[in-house]
């Protein structure tokens, strides 16, 4: 059977490997602006009118 280690356990590794507690933070902050800006895209584009056509 596997065994998986708790977050808690490992947590402190990732963060030093990682550059410390700040290094973390921001890259969180960079994420969710990324995704942030992914949902603001997708609002704008569902809330765009079709543009009419033109009788031919």
């Amino acid at each position: 059977m596997t065994t998986f280690s708790k977050w808690s356990e490992v947590r402190a590794d990732v963060v030093a490997a990682a550059g410390g507690e700040e290094a973390v933070s921001e890259g969180r902050k960079r994420n969710q602006a990324y995704i942030d800006g992914h949902r603001l895209a997708e609002r704008r584009k569902a809330a765009a009118c079709p543009e009419p056509t033109s009788p031919t």
